[in-house]
This record gives C-alpha cells, structure tokens and sequence, in this order.
C-alpha cells in the first residue's frame, strides 16, 4: 500500500519553483507558535498559577503595620486629692488639695506592629487553595484543548490543499486530454468522416474541463491563503508540500477510543475539575461556621500617655464568630451544593456526549478505510487502462488523444485515492481530537 502511495503520489508531483516547502509537523508547529488564541489560553494557565501561589500565601503568618497621629483639641486630664493619693488620714498640714494632672497629652502618636497567624482559619485556605488548582487545571485543560484543534485545523486545510493541487494536475491532463480529442474532432469533421456534432460535443467537453481547473486553481487558492494566515506567513506565499507518513491506528476497538477518551479528553478533564472546584466552594462555605481564632504577636510604641512606657509588647489572640447573619451562611452552603450537583450533571453530560462522539469517529474512520481500499482498486484498474491503451497506441490500433484520455483517467482516480486516504488521515485525526490523544 505504501509502495502504491508513494509511485502515484510522485507520477503526480509537479515541482513549484520558488515555493516555500513546508511539511506538515512544520505546518502545525508554526500555528502553534502564531496562534493568539492559543497565547491567551497559555496566559490563563500562568494567571491561575498565580492566583495558586497567592492563595497558598494565607497559611502564613502576616505582618502589620499601624501608626496614628491625634492632635486633640483640649487637654485630657483629671484631678486627684490627697485621699486619692492615700494620704487623707494625715494631719494638717496635709490637707486634701486637688492636684490637677494630665492623663494623655494634647498631640499623640500611637503605632505598633502585629504579627497574626490564622489557626481555624487554616481549613478555609485550604480549600481556597484547593478551587485555584482546580483552575490551573481547567486553564490547562482548555489549553490542551485548542492545541488539539489547531493541530486539526491545520491537518484540514494541509490535506484540503495537498487534495487540490493533486486535482489540479488532474484537471490540466484532463484539459490536455479534451484539447487533443476536440482536434481530433475536428479533424474527422473536416475531412468528412464525422458529423459537426461530434465536434460540437468534444468542444464543450473541453471548455467542462478548463471550467474544472479553473474551479480547481481557485479552490487552492483559498486553501493556500487560508493555510498561511493559520500559519503565519504572507498570505501570497506559494507552497509546496509533502504528504506526511500514514499514521498508525492503534485503537483495536471503539470501547477502547472510549475509554482512552474518558481519561485523556480536555473536555471530560475540564468538567471533572469543575466539579472539584464546586466540592472546594462547598466546604469553604461550611467553613464560615467554625469561630476564627488568630494567633498574634504585637509591638507597640506611643508617645501621648506619660503613664505608659513609650515600648511595650503583647502576646495574645482574638477570637470572632458571626452569631447572626439571618441565613446568609446557610443559604450560600445551599447555593454551593447545587453548584456541585450541577457540575456532576455536567460531567455526565459530557462523557455521554464524548462516548457518542468517539463510537461515531470510530465508524467514520473504518468506513473511511474502506473507501481507500475501493480507491486503490480503482488506481489498479486505471493504471491497466493506461497500459493497455498505450500498447494500442504504439501498435496504430488507437489514437495518442486516447492515450492522453486514459493517463487523465488515471491522474483522476490517483487524486480519488488521495482524496480517499485523506478522508481516512482526517477522519483518523478528529478522533484523536475528541480522545485528547497526541
């Protein structure tokens, strides 16, 4: 088979002089690199790892600054006597004289440093953690996911354009091959061996042809702009490509693509993280009911109260839980427990339609096989054709437009094989998509 591929696919090669060559590994890589929206996807996965890295941070003790300056506006004090003092059962001359003092004065300054530590906090951030992983993954999942379809769109428009030209050199044997039975045509009208009507019917059978190459040239070249912008080079420039090696099927059945669908697929591995995303939600909300105890350390510095140290420090805790918020914490445990059933439903929904997608690809790609094998037999009996009518001709039983006839022949059943076996290659690629295999 590959030995055919490779005779009929050089029979049909027509050098392009100055054309870009370019192969289809070199093709798709070149989309990769130009694809914008590829770059954005790429971009979502670096913006979730650092939304990741940020949320691990809250299981670290934080530091705190505070400083304030007040200026206040009358004299803060009080007035003491000599009972206050202790010493109202003294005699005179120690009588109980007021003596004014001041408690904070007029300008004041007052910061400190707090360093807190979260302890039942810490189950929250966990599952804080744990929803931004769950987005690296989906980032990761739907990055996976268009790589795998611009290395589909890329085998389309490579194979749709490699079909094209091939049909185009069979368009112009055909157009070779019209030009020389119309003279032929003609010729026998001229000296009286047939009608005009053969001649008539031999020249629209020529301009049928040239209308099919130049439906043919038009074709590629929309295929061949469509390509480079994909790619990323100049939309006029010329290509010449090479058929790419036939790649290996190696799914022996369609509960096997299935089940390699159910484990690698971007779409089934993007919904299953939403779902563990949705759980984390959930118990990060139940979290909302457990008291939030903090650890701290302080250091305080203050100039304002003479009756202060202006350094001090303090070791404690506080301790804050919300007695009363008129359901808000039970209404948001509902909301994110249906977010989980809804993403569950999801996941089903998905792998259903995933399995449904994979036994359809699998039966696409045998019957395309099928229809390459039918193809090459048609090759086999156009190549026989070929051979036989040459005989002829060199024998004088038959005419070289005849010849001509039965090469555009063969040229048309070649492009029909490689229209066949790309069929298969596309067929075989979209499963592959729809599988998450590389």
């Amino acid at each position: 088979m590959r030995r055919a591929l490779i005779i009929w696919a050089a029979l049909l090669a027509v050098p392009v002089w100055g054309a870009r060559p370019l192969t289809l590994d070199e093709a798709q890589q070149l989309a990769l690199q130009n694809s914008r929206a590829l770059k954005l996807a790429r971009l979502k996965v670096d913006e979730a790892g650092h939304k990741q890295a940020g949320a691990r941070s809250d299981y670290f003790p934080k530091l705190l600054g505070t400083a304030n300056y007040l200026y206040f506006t009358q004299r803060l004090g009080t007035t003491l006597t000599a009972g206050d003092l202790g010493l109202g059962m003294l005699p005179p001359p120690f009588p109980s004289i007021p003596i004014p003092i001041n408690l904070v004065k007029q300008n004041m300054f007052f910061g400190g440093a707090t360093l807190a530590q979260p302890i039942t906090q810490l189950y929250k951030v966990q599952q804080g953690v744990k929803v931004a992983s769950t987005e690296r993954e989906i980032a990761l999942a739907q990055s996976a996911g268009r790589e795998d379809e611009i290395h589909y769109a890329v085998e389309q428009l490579y194979y749709g354009l490699l079909i094209v030209q091939r049909q185009r050199t069979a368009a112009e044997a055909k157009v070779g091959a019209a030009e020389e039975l119309y003279k032929d045509a003609q010729n026998a009208v001229d000296t009286g061996n047939a009608l005009k009507v053969a001649s008539i019917g031999r020249h629209a059978a020529l301009l049928e042809a040239r209308q099919a190459l130049l439906a043919t040239r038009d074709l590629a070249s929309d295929y061949s702009e469509a390509l480079n912008f994909l790619i990323g080079v100049a939309a006029k420039t010329e290509l010449s490509l090479t058929e790419p090696d036939r790649p290996s099927f190696n799914l022996a059945s369609a509960d096997e693509a299935v089940r390699a669908a159910l484990e690698h697929s971007p779409q089934v591995m993007e919904a299953r993280e939403t779902v563990e995303k949705a759980r984390a939600a959930r118990r990060a909300a139940l979290a909302d009911y457990i008291p939030e105890i903090t650890a701290m350390v302080q250091y305080f510095h203050q100039a304002g109260v003479p009756t202060l140290p202006n350094d001090f420090g303090a070791v404690g805790g506080t301790l804050t839980y919300t007695l009363f918020d008129f359901g808000k914490r039970r209404e948001l445990v509902r909301e994110r427990a249906t977010l989980v059933v809804q993403a569950e439903e999801n996941v089903k929904r998905i792998e259903e339609d995933v399995e449904q997608g994979i036994r359809k690809g699998y039966r696409n790609v045998q019957r395309s096989l099928e229809m390459v094998n039918v193809a090459r037999e048609a090759v086999d009996l156009r190549t026989e054709s070929e051979r036989l009518t040459r005989d002829q001709v060199e024998l004088g039983l038959a005419l070289n437009s005849a010849l001509l006839e039965a090469q555009a022949a063969q040229a048309a059943a070649a492009s029909d094989l490689l229209r066949a076996e790309v069929g298969w290659r596309l067929a075989w690629a979209e499963l592959r998509k729809q599988a998450g295999l590389r």
